[in-house]
């Protein structure tokens, strides 16, 4: 494990709660104080914490959070944090009853492993003192317990009897772990598919690697300031869990370490749900701590999630897949909910896992996934994967999903023979292209390279065809008409016992929102939805109300600035200046930055953007590219040259015009620009054509759309903004220079003036850098020239690397912090 040891990933995610005591009736979440003794003041509520037991079987113990009233406690920060000694309770004052009521935390424990057991062969999920019937009494009558006096000491053989009970109560989770997922089913359909090689369903019963390193000692950091801010929210979310029997507990320091050795737990905090006012996510901060001088890792530090891949449904995916659709193709949405909670992990990784509840010396050993883990996108992930190939092979789709979104589409039944016919053309080109590819955490399947020079990207082999199910059950006329149905995703979830959220469904059509966008399969078009422009626009307004701005809130509005950037591609050259304030956190991530200079002049074309009626672009597939065998080059001992055909033309490069960041990058730039100027003379609205150029920062910043140098940067807004006025688009390719037939006349060896281009203007922002090559000189060239200075051509730089190797690093850090923001964030 240490040789995977790393430094934590820039984002994280973060979960606390108390101790058990007394047994109290019902199986809810609150506190009791006892009525004050004349001429005191009421006291504060006093915890009881409730016992309910199943027969033959371990208790479920859950403590009461203190009331939400209760002021928060203030306390220094810890990093190594010793087991604080254990809070005595208030005695019952009385316990009898006159009725029997069956106990609601007797309910049977949803594995997924087979059909549902009762009380009896049930298995608990926390620890407690005693056994008893499955009913607790209720009622009024004083006669069967008396008050007893306040406790001193703890009974050894009740410690012993509790610890006992509790190993017990893991030791049957450890046999069966708790999930909504029936393992058997998956078992046979995935061996009936022959998937076995490649999804072992056996974590749903013994957990599912998370990678989480062995914990050595015992680290139990303070959780957040929220979790009493919004104490509400805290005593639902925690109930939740406990009710969900995803939490055992409450437990002492040393009754945890008893039972499964040291343990470290992640600071957790309440953070509000965009957009959903009273509602809260629980967010643990598995990255904590960051620095090294707390004497201790993170849980995040030795995981790397480059070894728990699954697919994405991209961006790039979702245009692959819809251009390809026949035509009234329809989409419907589905989401599983709790997504993660509801896999297993392995328990000897559950130490890491372990949740730092609110109160004073109280923990929750938590056995399933959560969102904050490096790994936790890839461990669902695979789950997620196995499912989307059962519902292939079984002959629905495709589909594709992000995360625990989930996207169908289906066909009209008409199409289903041409279309399974493409399929198989893809199913061979994705074979001959090596099939399943890794890409860091993701898993792809390259098909034909496009004319746009891209690859098809898939997120399945396309080896199962799309089937007819239209007779599986009755269905109106409409679903009739289509290869399936709801009906047929529904059956196929009840018997994998995939938990679909309802509330989220979306029902087939033709217009579906899905990755925060409106997809229109019949206008094979996609756009930002009105609701998320009007969110995008309040975040650039709070923005504006601070100077300076943590790394949080510049990753939060760069994702969605970038987000938008799949619809209005010219956005990435109007994101440099915060990409440039990401990387000048480094070191120091906590403490807030000035923006760069010239931010609020991006952010104002932002704003303008947005507010726009409508932000939508057609649907990127494969299209015909114009080659008008256009070329552009530059020279820093001369000028800039280009060629169209056999056509040219050349610019001159005044002295002086290197300089305030100007370089061979800017001028091989500025070529580029003067040779779209003179191919959009020439074009129609919706062309879309190639270039080529043999400088790689240009060619290849272009396919991101901007570039890291600003003078450089600048230049391509203008051509984003002539591309946009012409409805047009450009794809760029690298030639080499010995190849070019521009570089020529960029060193000033030019062809027949007979075969001139048509002259363009220059920029006003151009003018004092770049002349005609035909102008008259300019006075800084005469000046040159007297002082015995003549244009001589430089030779091409050869100095690839390590520039061009550090370059390429920090593009592809830029485009991490992107892929985390849209991985692990639902606020775009």
């Amino acid at each position: 494990m240490a040789s995977r040891c790393r430094r934590p990933s820039i984002h994280s995610r973060c979960f606390r709660h108390p101790l058990p005591s007394a047994p109290l009736e019902r199986p809810r979440l609150h506190a009791r104080t006892p009525p004050p003794t004349r001429g005191e003041h009421t006291p504060l509520p006093i915890l009881l914490p409730e016992i309910v037991t199943a027969n033959q079987s371990i208790a479920i113990v859950r403590a009461l959070p203190p009331d939400a009233h209760q002021p928060p406690r203030v306390t220094r920060p810890r990093f190594l944090v010793q087991a604080q000694a254990r809070r005595a309770h208030q005695p019952v004052r009385y316990a009898s009853g006159a009725t029997g009521t069956t106990s609601a935390s007797v309910s049977p424990t949803l594995s997924g492993t087979g059909p549902l057991h009762d009380a009896e062969g049930t298995s608990a999920v926390a620890s407690s003192t005693q056994k008893a019937s499955s009913y607790a009494r209720t009622g009024s009558d004083h006669r069967g317990a008396a008050a007893p006096a306040p406790p001193t000491s703890t009974s050894a053989p009740d410690a012993e009897g509790r610890l006992t009970e509790l190993r017990r109560a893991l030791e049957r989770r450890r046999i069966k772990a708790l999930s909504p997922y029936k393992a058997e089913a998956w078992e046979r359909l995935l061996r009936v598919h022959n998937l076995l090689t490649r999804y072992l369903p056996s974590g749903f019963r013994n957990g599912f690697d998370a990678g989480i390193p062995s914990i050595e000692r015992t680290h139990t950091p303070d959780n957040g300031p929220s979790l009493y801010t919004y104490s509400h929210a805290y005593l639902e979310i925690v109930e939740k869990e406990f009710n969900s029997q995803r939490y055992i507990g409450p437990l002492s320091k040393a009754e945890v370490e008893s039972v499964i050795g040291p343990f470290q737990t992640s600071p957790l905090s309440l953070v509000p749900k965009p957009g959903k006012p009273n509602t809260f996510r629980a967010v643990h901060n598995f990255s904590f701590p960051r620095a090294s001088s707390a004497g201790f890792h993170s849980v995040n530090y030795c995981i790397d999630s480059n070894l728990f891949p699954c697919t994405w449904g991209t961006f790039a995916t979702i245009c692959t897949t819809v251009w390809n659709l026949p035509p009234d193709s329809q989409a419907s949405i589905r989401d599983v909910a709790e997504a993660y909670r509801t896999i297993p992990i392995k328990p000897d990784q559950w130490p890491g896992l372990v949740v730092r509840l609110r109160d004073d010396d109280s923990f929750a050993i938590n056995t399933n996934n959560n969102f904050g883990l490096t790994s936790a996108g890839g461990v669902y992930g695979s789950v997620g994967d196995g499912g989307a190939d059962i519902f292939r092979a079984e002959g629905m789709g495709p589909l594709s999903k992000w995360v625990d979104d989930h996207i169908f589409f289906r066909i009209l039944r008409v199409h289903l023979d041409d279309y399974n016919n493409r399929r198989s053309k893809w199913r061979r080109a994705i074979a001959a292209n090596g099939g399943r590819l890794q890409d860091r955490s993701r898993f792809w399947y390259r098909g034909e390279t496009m004319s746009s020079g891209l690859p098809m990207e898939f997120d399945e082999d396309a080896s199962f065809p799309i089937r007819d199910l239209s007779t599986n059950s009755p269905r109106s006329p409409l679903d009739a008409a289509y290869t399936y149905s709801s009906a047929d995703i529904d059956a196929l979830s009840h018997t994998l016992g995939i938990p679909w959220e309802a509330s989220k469904t979306v029902e087939f059509g033709f217009s579906v929102q899905y990755l925060g966008l409106v997809w229109d399969l019949q206008e094979r078009t996609v756009s930002v939805p009105q609701a998320k422009k009007e969110k995008y626009l309040q975040a650039i307004s709070e923005w504006y109300t601070r100077t300076t701005h943590t790394l949080e809130d510049v990753r939060k509005l760069y994702g969605k600035l970038l987000h938008t950037s799949l619809i209005i591609p010219a956005g990435r050259a109007y994101l440099t200046r915060l990409e440039t304030m990401l990387a000048n956190f480094r070191g120091c991530i906590f403490t807030p930055h000035h923006p760069p200079a010239g931010t609020d002049a991006d952010l104002k074309w932002w704003i303008d953007t947005l507010t726009h009626p409508s932000l939508s672009r057609r649907i990127p597939g494969p299209r015909i590219l114009i080659d008008h065998q256009a070329y552009s080059d530059a020279s820093s001992g001369i000028g800039i040259g280009i060629t169209i055909g056999n056509r040219w033309r050349a610019w001159r490069l005044i002295p002086g015009w290197h300089g305030d960041g100007r370089d061979i990058g800017w001028a091989e730039a500025v070529g580029f620009e003067f040779l779209v100027r003179t191919l959009l003379t020439v074009s129609q609205e919706g062309d879309e054509f190639k270039v080529f150029g043999d400088n790689r920062g240009v060619v290849e910043g272009w396919w991101k759309g901007r570039s890291r140098n600003k003078p450089t940067n600048t230049v391509f807004k203008r051509i984003h903004g002539l591309l946009s006025d012409y409805g047009c688009n450009v794809h760029t390719r690298y030639v080499p220079s010995e190849y070019n037939p521009a570089d020529d006349p960029s060193r000033g060896k030019y062809y027949a003036h007979s075969l001139l281009l048509p002259a363009i203007p220059t920029p006003l922002d151009l003018s004092p850098f770049i002349l005609d090559f035909d102008s008259p000189l300019h006075t800084h060239e005469i000046d040159d020239r007297k002082r015995g200075h003549s244009p001589t051509p430089l030779p091409k730089s050869t100095h690839e690397s390590p520039t061009l190797e550090e370059r390429r690093t920090r593009e592809r850090q830029i485009e991490l912090w992107g892929e985390t923001f849209f991985r692990d964030s639902t606020d775009w």
